[in-house]
């Protein structure tokens, strides 16, 4: 099945979706070529193409400056924290799983993390304006209630700790993704 096509089917029918996912026998391999790695690839295009293109009629109302020399180092940044952010909420949630009454299965947590991150992954198209931002975060939304579906399909977290267990993920990444920016911007990474 193609991944947009998959898309449709988790903003449609997201329950029928995620069991398909939980029976769908796939390599990280292949979970990486056929879904992080094309969909992280979309923020930081849109990002490189909106900076060289409406950069220079932006203002502190629309936007903001960013050297030319700075903006494929802005587009790698993206691409990159993308890509981590990813495989570390797999990491978080095969951590937490067994405290919510599931199993560690880095797999199906990659799975959850993949698939559900595509309402974001998908927004970062429309970053050609920063006042796009709007889009990502209506897909954060659906994002959150896939990861809530996916957890309870996928990685069989019991029901009534499902909101927890999401919650408590999201907020470990946001902690770990502040650690690790604030990590790479003291060695002048970013």
């Amino acid at each position: 099945m193609s991944t947009l096509r998959r898309f449709a089917s988790l903003v449609l029918r997201p329950s029928a979706e995620w069991q398909a996912i939980a029976a769908e026998p796939i390599t990280v391999d292949a979970l990486l070529l056929r879904v992080i790695l094309p969909f992280a690839l979309l923020a930081p295009i849109a990002t490189v193409i909106g900076m060289n293109v409406f950069d220079a009629r932006w203002d502190p109302l629309q936007g903001y400056l960013v050297p030319p020399e700075q903006i494929f180092a802005a587009a790698a940044t993206t691409f990159f924290a993308v890509i981590g952010s990813i495989f570390g909420l797999a990491a978080i949630f095969v951590l937490l799983a067994p405290m919510f009454g599931s199993s560690r299965d880095y797999r199906a947590a990659l799975k959850v993390a993949a698939y559900g991150a595509l309402p974001v992954m998908l927004a970062g198209g429309a970053m050609l304006l920063p006042a796009m931002v709007v889009v990502g975060m209506v897909a954060l939304c659906h994002t959150l209630y896939l990861y809530w579906v996916g957890a309870r399909c996928v990685l069989d977290v019991r029901a009534d700790h499902l909101s927890e267990f999401v919650g408590i993920s999201t907020l470990l990444l946001g902690a770990f993704s502040v650690l690790a920016g604030a990590a790479a911007s003291s060695v002048g990474l970013i």
